[in-house]
């Protein structure tokens, strides 16, 4: 059996590491995030700040390219709910690209409203376009790889 002291232990520093941010950060890990309901609660719409373009302005030939996956965890009585979702590649332009990203709940399973915890997950690189365009995209650099949790309400 498992001391209650070392449970709390264990709590804490999931929390912990939940709540924890990078070195760099395209969202605020502390600011509350809000997710958009559909109808029938398994689908969960987030939108998270990113502004990769800023990062590191490519040189000519090059481009910055980010992909965002989020995890939503729901504690709901005994039952947790987890849904899951993932942006695909972005190419950075400009100005902050702000992806909204379907967090679909797994099979059998519903959001509520009301707060939840998010796992955000991204990767921002820079990338060589090859010659042809049948040559492919090579790697230069990985610019940000960062996770963070934070505090999401659920909105119908």
């Amino acid at each position: 059996m498992v001391k209650k002291s070392t449970l709390i232990i264990g709590v804490l520093a999931l929390a912990g590491a939940l709540m924890g941010n990078g070195p760099v950060s395209a969202a605020q890990p502390n600011s509350v995030l809000i997710g958009d309901l559909n109808p029938a609660r398994d689908v969960a719409a987030v939108t998270i700040a990113l502004d990769c373009a800023a990062l590191n302005p490519p040189v000519v030939g090059q481009s910055n390219i980010a992909t965002v996956s989020v995890k939503i965890f729901q504690s709901v009585g005994r039952l947790l709910n987890i849904g899951t979702g993932s942006s695909g590649v972005i190419t950075c332009g400009a100005g902050a690209e702000d992806p909204t990203i379907d967090v679909n709940a797994i099979k059998g399973l519903k959001f509520q409203p009301g707060p939840a915890t998010i796992l955000v997950t991204q990767t921002i690189q820079t990338v060589q376009a090859g010659l042809l365009p049948t040559d492919p995209v090579t790697v230069v650099a990985i610019i940000l790889d960062d996770e963070y949790g934070a505090r999401i309400d659920l909105r119908p």
